[in-house]
């Protein structure tokens, strides 16, 4: 019987308004406990309840949901109450956590019966130094003794979103938890900065403003988190009052404006569509006109204004990608991913401050988690771009190379005697314009040159000339696994294999392409140049390749031909006879070395021969 009259009470209490008393929270053993279900609270639109007027019993209390107190954005002030009783029978420290870094005014009484025990000013319009913990929320001590009810009253009054997420902590578990909590907030913080740091030293070296819209952009983000989750006023400006009640505003439109221009740069939209490059214009001036009105505007006005604003640059970010990947940009695929991650934690934050969406761990720090992650595949974007630019400069070497050979030629045809600082140039040059630049290899120029020299010589004197052709096995998943920084790497260390494995100085190494290699052997028969073709498969797969600390185990398919005294095939015949045994090592398993003289050229001599992994 008495428990239905107490589950009659609790149903009653449930659908009432009025000020009928609640059953205390009593006191957990646990770690944490989260007291939201637990909190009362009535609304002062006027702003003029006192405390001693919320403490009378007629007081017209509304019972908590089991979700975080939160009531949008409004001009009212809230008092919340809470009752919480030390059943047990030794006194007891807790510490009581509001965590929600941006409220203007949080005024804390606490009272054992009709005497106040004590009462906290906190919120972040007052210096920092003045809350009772040293902590970015709003924290503060209790005491129980035997026996003992507290009752806590809360009034908040704030020009953000009015939230009041309550949780009650053992004194060790919220000091341990603030120590992993601070770790990783260095950890994120430290990476930005030397995401920052690296980007603009970029910059400097290139002079390209998509690195500075980017540095921008970064070292945004990471300041606007700070300001929103009270780590700027714990340490960066905690007596600056006034700084702090603007600094999210601030570096949100900052992270606006920088992240449009960084879109327009990086995806050139002024060549890939006028419409784009407008748009995004129009948001970057936006942005710029609200980092210029932010300090003077009040907070509640400037953060209503942005936050749509910012919600649809997110979504013109994003289309921007999508159609600059669309269209072939290459880079553009890494930067839709990165925007993607970004766009849903803007959208959790935004649905969540406009109260549609409940206060949690994840909504509180989407944004957080979504910058991180753009930020570093970002990055990835940016080490492709530099790729690019860097295979246009060695473009541009190679034309300007060229250029210069012929004014060479030119020029020796008018001057009879050069000087000797003009050979030692000459020189210079023949040999990078012979040089893979990746590998340190001959390139498959050279190897030209040198495979027309060497057949005439072999044919004139009578002597075989072998030829080795060999493909690294499944190179295309490790650039499409690990990034083509990584098959970079790959293709490094394999030329290192193959060029170890040579026994002359007559033996002549050289990158034909891609991921194919080529060996010239001179006066080299057949049995002679399979043993150098087993002593290449087995060095490269001997050892895995080591990329970024992960283990690669590589492989490489050999077609060896070898070209007897008479045989009158040209150059291009000896290299497409060595292709196609080649091709006979992929078909039959990879990591082997197949003769010429072992395949059935009637079967393999139509297929296709390049472009295998």
């Amino acid at each position: 019987m008495l428990r239905l009259v107490l589950l009659l009470c609790v149903v009653w209490l449930g659908t009432s308004a009025s000020a009928a008393p609640v059953l205390p929270f009593a006191l957990q053993d646990a770690d944490r406990v989260f007291l939201d279900a637990s909190v009362r609270y009535v609304e002062d639109p006027q702003g003029n309840l006192t405390l001693d007027d919320v403490r009378r019993p007629d007081t017209a209390w509304q019972q908590n949901d089991s979700h975080a107190f939160k009531q949008g954005y409004n001009a009212s002030a809230w008092w919340l109450h809470l009752q919480i009783a030390n059943t047990g029978r030794q006194p007891e420290e807790r510490v009581l956590e509001l965590s929600y870094a941006v409220l203007d005014y949080v005024d804390v009484y606490v009272y054992s019966g009709a005497t106040q025990l004590q009462s906290y000013r906190m919120g972040d319009r007052y210096p920092y130094h003045e809350r009772p913990l040293d902590n970015r929320f709003f924290v503060v001590p209790l005491n129980w003794d035997a026996g003992q009810t507290l009752d806590i009253y809360y009034r908040i009054k704030t020009s953000s979103s009015v939230q009041a997420p309550l949780a009650l902590w053992q004194n060790d578990a919220y000091t341990s938890f603030e120590s992993n909590s601070n770790l990783l907030q260095g950890f994120y913080y430290g990476a930005m900065v030397v995401i920052v740091v690296y980007n603009l030293l970029i910059f400097f070296m290139l002079w390209e403003r998509a690195y500075f819209y980017y540095v921008g952009f970064v070292l945004s983000m990471p300041l606007f988190m700070a300001a929103f989750s009270g780590q700027g006023f714990r340490y960066l400006w905690p007596e600056s009052v006034s700084w702090n009640d603007h600094a999210i505003p601030i570096f949100l439109a900052s992270s606006l404006m920088f992240g449009a221009l960084f879109t327009r740069r990086f995806l050139r939209l002024s060549r890939l569509s006028n419409r784009l490059d407008k748009m995004l214009l129009t948001f970057v001036i936006l942005g710029g006109v609200m980092l210029v009105v932010a300090p003077f505007m009040p907070y509640h006005v400037t953060i209503k204004l942005l936050i749509p604003i910012g919600l649809f640059a997110c979504i013109a970010d994003m289309i921007a990608g999508v159609v600059a990947w669309h269209r072939g940009v290459a880079t553009a695929r890494y930067y839709c991913i990165a925007w993607g991650s970004f766009l849903i934690g803007s959208i959790v934050l935004a649905l969540n401050k406009l109260n549609v969406l409940p206060s949690n761990w994840f909504t509180e720090y989407s944004v957080q988690f979504g910058a991180v992650l753009e930020a570093v595949l970002l990055s990835f974007a940016m080490a492709e771009r530099i790729n690019v630019e860097r295979k246009l400069r060695y473009e541009a070497q190679s034309d300007a190379l060229q250029v210069t050979r012929r004014l060479n030629e030119e020029l020796e045809q008018r001057v009879q005697a050069r000087t000797q600082e003009l050979e030692k140039a000459n020189r210079k040059l023949e040999e990078l314009s012979n040089t893979d630049q990746l590998t340190g290899l001959n390139n498959r120029r050279f190897l030209e040159t040198v495979l027309h020299e060497e057949w005439t010589r072999c044919k004139r004197y009578g002597h075989p000339l072998s030829l080795i052709l060999l493909d690294i096995d499944f190179f295309k998943k490790v650039n499409d696994v690990y990034g083509h920084q990584a098959g970079d790497t790959c293709l490094q260390l394999v030329a290192q294999r193959i060029s170890a494995s040579t026994r002359w100085p007559s033996d002549r190494v050289a990158r034909y392409g891609g991921e194919e290699f080529c060996m010239v052997l001179p006066e080299t028969d057949a049995d002679g140049a399979a043993t150098v073709a087993e002593r290449i498969r087995d060095a490269v797969a001997a050892e895995p390749v080591v990329v970024d600390g992960k283990s690669l185990r590589v492989t490489v398919s050999l077609g060896v031909y070898t070209a007897a005294p008479g045989d009158e095939r040209g150059v291009e015949q000896l290299v497409h006879c060595a292709d196609l045994a080649l091709y006979a090592s992929k078909e039959n398993g990879r990591n082997r070395v197949t003769p010429f003289s072992q395949i059935d050229v009637h079967n393999v001599a139509s297929l296709p021969v390049r472009k295998r992994t």
